[in-house]
């Protein structure tokens, strides 16, 4: 997560600071939050009251709302990181819950406070197990955070809107239907009145919500920014940017100044007698000045002189520009060195012009960090049957970091492709480019194209598994008896 995406000012608040600003940001994205709860919550009212009972259907969506209140959470988490936003890939989100989080949710954990504050440790971090449970003790190491109030405001804000949305529907019958008929009709709950009614409460609860789901998460972002120091390390971020800027304005000025000599040659190439000269016949003329002027120019050094000549002065900057410029001179061929120093030792840019001897030695095969999901002793002996076996059992990433250690592996052994630890996806599918045929940069692009869906987009991988690891061994294979025959 980037903090410079932020959108809002990570700095320590109160619990009641905090829950003000979830009304604020509530306010940007009311309409998607309130639209994506309905969305959810409507059609399993209407499932349900028409198969048993609209009041079972009202009582299912309450017992519901922790998982409706999942894809508000994922909606939020990005419109916060300023990233895209859209409905229906938040919707989609609930497919990638955990069956056991959630039946926890439902059951035990159905009515704590604390639901929507612990939520994103599960959700936004994919934490379980031990993890989980030491991340949810550190969150309330020192202070527990004002869950139970933001709770109960929220509850008696939702019977506030029902009874008031009811009251205001009352109201607004007409004048030919009586008083005494409107109380008997909701005494005797018509089924018609009973379905109005379970819908304004839906409505009530899609209304509210948002608040909950928002004041828990900005809690917790709260909460890590208490813990991680993210103002402090934003503070730092923008302390350096800024500081980047004005020192290299300053660098630029002093070296600009201290660099420029100021010339005499004009002023050595000057005579003073012929000036000198010019002036007093000048002076002479009658037609430049009229006569009756009683001021006489005074051309003649004086003992005075001597204290204004300030050619001294003129030496002293030219010898400091001078020794500036040595020593900018002196930087520069600094860099240079370092500059090829770093790209010898840092960046093998001249590995092909090392040692035949050293050429001989068989290098380890070094996969990108990114794609490290086990240690190289874990690794299993046939990386294959161990990606299929993985894929069967529903562990796709797993999987395709199996097929992704066995290609890269492969390629670096038979087509001599360079790695680094650092390199990212693109990096990578670049650097194989230009080194297999194309028959192997084809099954590579799949490859690479379903591990940043599942990776990094949380996805379901569409491809044919089954075809994408006959065509890599097969590639492997050929390439093996090649070389074998030669």
């Amino acid at each position: 997560m980037e903090l410079n995406h932020l959108s809002f000012n990570p700095r320590k608040r109160s619990a009641y600071e905090t829950f003000d600003l979830a009304v604020l940001l509530v306010k940007q994205h009311f309409v998607a939050l309130v639209a994506m709860y309905l969305i959810m919550a409507v059609p399993v009212f209407l499932m349900i009251g028409l198969l048993f009972n609209w009041g079972i259907s009202a009582f299912v969506i309450w017992w519901l709302k922790p998982l409706f209140e999942r894809p508000l959470l994922d909606y939020m988490s990005k419109a916060v990181f300023n990233q895209p936003l859209s409905i229906s890939h938040s919707l989609r989100s609930v497919k990638q819950l955990k069956m056991t989080d959630m039946v926890a949710h439902l059951t035990i954990y159905r009515l704590s406070p604390n639901r929507a504050f612990l939520a994103p440790v599960e959700q936004l971090e994919r934490l379980s197990g031990e993890r989980k449970t030491k991340r949810k003790q550190v969150l309330f190491a020192s202070t527990k955070p004002k869950q139970t109030l933001w709770m109960l405001f929220c509850v008696h804000f939702e019977y506030i809107l029902l009874m008031g949305i009811s009251a205001l529907t009352i109201a607004l019958i007409p004048q030919s239907f009586s008083a005494e008929e409107a109380m008997y009709q909701i005494f005797e709950s018509p089924e018609w009145l009973e379905i109005a009614f379970n819908l304004i409460y839906i409505i009530s609860i899609s209304l509210v919500a948002p608040l909950f789901v928002s004041g828990g998460f900005l809690a917790y972002l709260h909460r890590r920014v208490e813990l991680e120091g993210w103002d402090i390390e934003l503070a730092f971020k923008n302390i350096r940017t800024r500081l980047a800027g004005l020192l290299s304005a300053v660098g630029l000025f002093m070296l600009t100044m201290f660099t420029l000599q100021p010339s005499t040659s004009y002023a050595e190439q000057i005579d003073k007698q012929a000036i000198k000269e010019q002036v007093t016949a000048l002076y002479n003329e009658p037609n430049v000045i009229e006569t009756e002027t009683t001021w006489v120019p005074n051309l003649e050094p004086t003992e005075s002189s001597s204290h204004s000549d300030w050619s001294w002065l003129i030496d002293l900057f030219t010898a400091i520009g001078n020794g500036f410029g040595v020593l900018v001179w002196l930087l520069v061929g600094l860099l240079l060195v370092w500059l090829v120093y770093y790209l010898i030792k840092k960046r093998g840019f001249f590995a092909n012009l090392s040692l035949p001897e050293r050429t001989k030695v068989t290098e380890e095969s070094v996969i990108p960090t990114l794609f490290a999901e086990i240690k190289s002793k874990d690794l299993p002996a046939d990386l294959i049957a161990a990606a299929k076996q993985c894929f069967e059992q529903g562990e796709h990433r797993l999987a395709l970091a199996y097929l992704l250690h066995h290609t890269l592996s492969w390629a670096q052994q038979h087509h001599q492709v360079r790695l680094h630890r650092s390199m990212t996806e693109r990096e990578c599918k670049r650097a194989i480019d230009a080194k297999v045929p194309n028959q192997g940069q084809a099954i590579f692009a799949r490859l690479f194209s379903a591990w940043v869906a599942v990776a990094w987009g949380h996805k379901t991988p569409d491809i044919n598994f089954v075809e994408l690891t006959a065509q890599i061994t097969a590639m492997t294979a050929n390439t093996q008896e090649q070389a074998h025959e030669a």
